[in-house]
């Protein structure tokens, strides 16, 4: 582990992700701060890091990275204090997806404003994008001659309808911004990445047609209105066709995959890769590249973003092809052209990279007209198991 980072405070660390990254840093020997309100974990080694009560104190820490493990309603006033903070002394901050609800796009700029305004880095946690296997694809094809991606399949899913799952009990929003933002990341990432830029790739134009089938959450009483749970979509990037599924329905496979053809120098090419923690695989040409299967994506994470801090420019990591607040922005919009898609069951085209950050998908003014679930029975199986 690069010593540019040594020390991480995690606000929100008894949740999922949360939790994921606390491991991950105490197995790499990073030290560890923990603010979270909640009790504290029964599985949960207090001597594996030092926990903070005090929110003014954990916002105070000098650590250099700060990951904000919190949703929506909770991350924006805790990022509001390290920005603060941020005016006078440079700060690290990875931030969760997505970037703001589906109600307040707005913020999307906001957030770009206000970070830049400050010495902080602040980048978003798209996993694949601190993913070696992405790294390596991205170094294959470049270093392969002249570059002409044809076409691109990207698949998401597990089933978080299974009441069985304590974790399918955690609110969503519509999952073309909590789920297939992950995918536009990794899509961008890939071709801004080859072709110089993300605004040489949206400026060859975008347009979307996407279709979606309701979630059937085990804790309906949760929801103020019907999300979409799986969203099956075409995506044209100028020359590139990009077919996807995201799927969160019951009996939706668990897998994370990737499949990018074309011709690189002069040549034919497949790329396959699969994502999914204990299945990890990437393959060029049908060849395994080695990768193991059950690879740390949060350890990664770490790893990935002290080696940037260490190699890469601020300014840089901040308006490059890296998941700062501006990729993010665009990551956000194209869900909701998504979601727009979807809901008028039309195709939408966007002629450029101004278009799509100009794009309003309406979806608050929508909001009224979204269904409602009934209310469930109340049967054992509508309480999450305990664990």
């Amino acid at each position: 582990m690069s010593e540019s980072i040594r020390s991480i405070a995690i606000a929100g660390a008894w949740g999922y992700i949360g939790r994921k990254l606390l491991d991950a840093a105490v197995h790499l020997g990073l030290r560890v701060y923990a603010y979270d309100p909640a009790p504290v974990p029964a599985d949960v080694d207090p001597s594996r890091c030092t926990l903070v009560s005090d929110p003014a104190e954990f916002y105070r820490l000098p650590v250099e990275l700060y990951h904000l493990a919190l949703h929506p309603q909770h991350r924006q006033p805790a990022l509001g204090i390290l920005l603060d903070r941020a005016r006078h002394e440079p700060l690290l901050i990875l931030n969760e997806k997505p970037m703001a609800e589906p109600e307040t796009p707005q913020a999307c700029a906001a957030t770009v404003a206000a970070v830049e305004a400050t010495q902080a880095i602040m980048l978003f946690d798209f996993l694949e994008l601190y993913d070696p296997m992405t790294q390596a694809i991205v170094e294959h094809l470049s270093r392969s001659g002249p570059v002409q991606i044809d076409a691109v399949r990207l698949y998401r899913g597990k089933d978080r309808e299974d009441p069985r799952r304590p974790r399918n009990y955690k609110k969503m929003v519509h999952i073309q911004y909590q789920e297939t933002v992950h995918c536009i990341a990794f899509l961008l990432h890939l071709l801004g990445s080859l072709r110089g830029g993300l605004r040489a790739v949206l400026d060859q134009g975008l347009t979307v047609t996407a279709h979606a089938q309701p979630y059937a959450p085990p804790n309906p009483e949760a929801y103020p209105y019907v999300v979409d749970g799986q969203v099956t979509y075409r995506l044209q990037l100028g020359d590139v066709q990009v077919d996807g599924r995201t799927d969160f329905k019951a009996g939706a496979p668990f897998a994370k995959t990737k499949t990018i053809t074309g011709r690189a120098g002069g040549r034919p090419f497949v790329v396959e890769a699969d994502y999914l923690e204990g299945a990890k695989r990437l393959a060029i040409d049908g060849r395994d590249m080695g990768f193991a299967r059950d690879a740390s994506g949060y350890e990664h994470i770490l790893r990935t973003l002290a080696a940037w801090r260490q190699r890469v420019s601020p300014e840089r990591l901040m308006r490059g092809v890296y998941p700062n607040p501006r990729f993010a922005r665009l990551t956000y919009q194209i869900s909701s052209v998504l979601w727009r898609s979807c809901w008028t069951g039309r195709p939408i085209a966007l002629r450029s990279y101004d278009e799509l950050l100009g794009f309003a998908a309406d979806f608050a003014a929508a909001v009224p007209q979204f269904a409602r679930y009934a209310a469930p029975a109340p049967t054992a199986a509508s309480r999450p198991p305990q664990s």
